[in-house]
C-alpha cells in the first residue's frame, strides 16, 4: 500500500466534480509530471514547474495526439515517454511490448478509467470515438506509471478523478492525479515553502 507524505486541500474546480472538497493525497516531493494531452499548450505551468526543478514529460500517445496541430510546437522540446503498443493505434518504432496476462496494467487502468464498461480484448475491433479517447487516456496512465513518474496532471476529471477513480488510481499505481489547478496550486505552495 502506497503511504502518502501529506496532502492539500483545494477548492472545487467543477461542479460536475464529486469529490470537490477532499484532500488530495500526494507525494511529499513532485519531482516528475506528465502532462495529458487536454492539459497543453500550459507554457506558465510548465516553466513555473521547472522554476522549481520539476521536469514535465509527456507520453508519445500525446505527440501523436497533437502532431500536425498548433499545439505540436507546446510538445516539440518535452521529454516523451514511449507508450505501450497497441495494435492499430500505436506506431511502430514509439511503442513498447505490453505485458499480458496478470498484472497487466493497462487493462487494470482501461477497466478503473472506463467503470468496468470497455470491450474485452478480442472485441476492440469497432470502438466508438468515445471508447478510442478512453483507450488513449488509459495509454498515457500506463506510461506515466510505467515511466515511475510522480504526478499526472490532467483536465480530464470524468476519467481520472470523478466516482472515486482519483482515489483509487492513486492508491493502486502510487502516484498523484491533478487537475491544472491543482498542480498550480502545488507549484504555489512548493515555490512559497523553498522562499522562506
Amino acid at each position: 500500500m502506497m503511504r502518502f507524505a501529506h496532502s492539500i486541500a483545494f477548492r472545487c474546480y467543477s461542479t460536475q466534480t464529486l469529490d470537490c472538497f477532499r484532500p488530495i493525497a500526494m507525494k511529499a516531493a513532485i519531482r516528475t509530471v506528465t502532462f495529458d494531452t487536454n492539459v497543453l499548450p500550459a507554457p506558465d505551468l510548465i516553466e513555473r514547474a521547472r522554476a522549481l526543478g520539476i521536469e514535465v514529460a509527456v507520453s508519445t500517445v500525446t505527440v501523436r495526439e497533437v502532431d500536425d496541430t498548433s499545439w505540436s510546437e507546446a510538445v516539440s522540446d518535452l521529454p516523451r515517454h514511449s507508450e505501450v503498443f497497441v495494435l492499430g493505434e500505436s506506431l511502430m518504432g514509439e511503442a513498447v511490448l505490453p505485458i499480458v496476462g496478470p498484472g497487466d496494467v493497462l487493462e487494470e487502468i482501461i477497466r478503473l478509467v472506463s467503470g468496468g464498461s470497455f470491450p474485452r480484448r478480442g472485441g476492440r475491433e469497432q470502438l466508438t470515438r468515445g471508447q478510442a479517447n478512453q483507450l488513449r487516456d488509459a495509454m498515457i496512465l500506463e506510461t506515466h506509471v510505467r515511466s515511475g513518474r510522480d504526478a499526472l496532471v490532467t483536465a480530464d476529471s470524468r476519467a481520472f478523478i470523478k466516482f472515486g477513480r482519483r482515489e483509487a488510481l492513486q492508491e493502486r499505481f502510487g502516484t498523484s492525479i491533478l487537475l491544472p489547478p491543482e498542480f498550480a496550486q502545488y507549484l504555489d505552495t512548493a515555490r512559497a515553502r523553498d522562499a522562506v
